[in-house]
């Protein structure tokens, strides 16, 4: 939905109040003081000429002056410092207020809104919107209040001059509808390329953020990838930037054509003054009030011209932010079936006719599936890549939600759940393991030092055969984790981290835990050690198992051979071996190449 700029406006001002109450009485001090500072101004000449004119001692003029010009300075003073506090305020208003609102919103949102390529455009274009002081949310909030004040302005003088001459008013306000034309070219133009200029800055802002991650570090040295980077960083900034010159150019021929009306207008605005002072419609006192007064209007008419372009151009910002928060966060906020009573149980799983089918995906990932996994049951899900097997487990974590079919634990529908409620059954060992740069106790609890359990931490740490290593270390659990935040932080090993992983599975103690592939870049017998470990721990939980490697899941109760998101074959590794079918093949394929590789050593030896 498009909001006009006071729709926009009122959007804007009523978050920055909740920031900052006191904000809006100093936005008022600074409006009343900004209209009266130009009057004051064009008097002063006035009242110069006025005291010259009619003889005064020049005793009572320097003082009378000196009184106008102090109060003028005094004003202007107090103006310029509040304009400087509310230019700061309204800065805080951006990087506090509205950066944490659309962060909230980021991590509240559905999994499906981040990892879709909509969602991430509407996301990138929500973040361009608060990315710098002179876009969508701060550019409302400096230019609002001066399109306010100029209209206020318009409104005094125009009054003034239409009672001497009213051609002048129709004069000025004729050349600036042509200038608010051309804008609205500028503005239009800007709108019809701002999804083309979003592209160049999601691939920029990738560039520029793959870059600066640790984790690439060792790569882009040893493969000397900085070139790669440096030219892809390059290539989009001159992609950006010249799609920015585009927009720029539009507002760039307004601002040209605003110059020349501007002279244009004020000398055919003097010469119908002249011309009343020729004609002793004016004398000298009032054509020097009504040169200032015209001159005022001017300035009037080119902030006003000025303040709403801008303002078109801001609510193109806000509109893409308000757009990205009011998406469907696709989750169930309000109170959903009671989770409590299943916490301590064990828990059956079922999936019942369920497909799932990606954006622009041409044929579904999961076709019709059909599984019931028992409670304390140990499953595991096997497959080439691509199978769906992670699909699968985004589905049962409640990160994606079925096309067709519904999800079943202990026989309730997941969508009767709270979301976030639900989370709390699902504890998932992801393939990826990203840490942050705190300590190794809050990137197991994934809380705060104050909201830690130590001793469960160190329980875990313990349990997940990570303790000796924590022991050795100086500050132990307390340890940060890279050198971002603390320069006598570590980096684990990728062992000790799918260790610390398994802690923190282990420290949230879900019922259901789901383990995708963390072991992947692990070899094939740590893997197998690490399975073996994670299914001693698991003994009272209902666990599914995912791995390419057909060797490390032979201790779980039941197989799923999983090809096109459909199972082929299932049954136990004994009985899948018998079947001869596409399990027993995938698992001959994978031993015979281990036994290639054990003989080629012995035969090295």
């Amino acid at each position: 939905m498009n909001y006009n700029f006071f729709q926009n406006a009122i959007y804007v001002y009523s978050q920055g109040n909740r920031f900052n109450k006191n904000y809006k009485y100093k936005l008022l001090v600074t409006f009343f003081l900004q209209l009266i500072i130009p009057i004051i101004a064009t008097f002063i000449p006035t009242a110069v000429v006025y005291l010259i004119t009619n003889s005064f001692s020049v005793t009572d003029f320097l003082l009378i002056m000196a009184l106008i010009v102090l109060s003028y300075a005094v004003i202007s003073y107090i103006n310029s410092y509040l304009a400087f506090k509310v230019e700061i305020e309204s800065t805080f208003i951006r990087t506090n207020c509205f950066w944490e609102k659309l962060c909230d919103k980021a991590m509240a949102t559905g999994y499906e809104n981040i990892e879709s390529e909509e969602g991430q455009a509407k996301l990138h274009k929500a973040s361009g919107s608060i990315g710098s002081n002179w876009t969508g949310i701060e550019l409302l909030l400096k230019s609002f209040p001066g399109l306010l004040i100029s209209f206020t302005g318009l409104i005094l003088y125009s009054t003034y001059i239409m009672t001497i001459n009213s051609s002048i008013v129709i004069l000025l306000i004729s050349m600036t509808i042509m200038n608010f034309l051309l804008n609205a070219y500028a503005r239009k133009y800007e709108k019809r390329t701002e999804d083309k200029l979003n592209k160049h800055r999601v691939k920029l802002t990738y560039f520029q953020n793959e870059a600066k991650k640790l984790v690439n570090g060792k790569d882009i040295r040893i493969y000397k990838l900085e070139s790669w980077f440096y030219k892809g960083i390059k290539f989009f900034t001159k992609r950006f930037s010249r799609m920015v010159t585009k927009q720029r150019a539009r507002y760039s021929v307004a601002n040209f054509s605003d110059s020349i009306f501007a002279i244009a207008r004020d000398l055919l605005a003097y010469s119908i003054l002249v011309a009343m002072v020729i004609n002793g419609k004016l004398n000298v006192t009032e054509f020097t009030f009504m040169i200032g007064i015209v001159t005022g209007f001017s300035v009037w008419l080119n902030q006003f011209s000025e303040s709403l372009s801008r303002l078109k151009e801001a609510n193109i910002g806000i509109n893409n932010f308000r757009d990205y928060m009011g998406i469907d966060d696709l989750t169930k906020t309000d109170k959903g079936a009671d989770i409590k009573p299943l916490l301590n149980q064990d828990l059956s799983i079922e999936f019942k006719n369920v497909s799932f089918s990606y954006p622009k995906a041409k044929k579904p990932t999961i076709s019709n599936l059909n599984l019931k996994i028992n409670s304390g049951e140990k499953v595991a899900l096997v497959g080439i890549n691509g199978a769906g097997k992670t699909t699968i487990v985004k589905l049962l974590s409640g990160l994606y939600h079925p096309s067709e079919g519904e999800i079943l634990i202990n026989n309730i529908p997941i969508s009767d759940f709270n979301t976030l409620d639900y989370f709390e059954l699902i504890g998932v060992i992801f393939q990826d393991v990203n840490t942050l740069a705190f300590t190794i106790a809050q990137n197991i609890s994934g809380t705060s030092d104050n909201d830690t359990d130590y001793d469960l931490v160190n329980k875990s740490i313990e349990m997940a055969g990570l303790s000796e290593k924590i022991q050795s270390l100086p500050n132990k659990e307390k340890t940060y984790l890279s050198q971002e935040i603390d320069e006598k932080g570590i980096m684990l090993s990728g062992g000790q981290l799918q260790k610390m992983m398994l802690a923190r599975a282990l420290y949230k103690d879900a019922p259901i835990l789901i383990l995708d592939e963390p072991t992947a870049a692990l070899d094939p017998l740590a893997e197998q050690d690490l399975y073996l470990q994670y299914n001693s721990l698991t003994k009272k939980k209902t666990s599914i198992f995912i791995s390419h490697r057909l060797s490390s899941t032979q201790f779980c109760d039941r197989i799923m051979y999983i090809e096109n998101g459909v199972i082929q074959e299932e049954g136990s590794h004994i009985k899948l071996m018998k079947k001869k079918g596409k399990y027993a093949e995938m698992f001959e394929i994978q031993s015979q190449y281990y036994k290639e590789n054990k003989k080629e050593a012995k035969e090295n030896e």
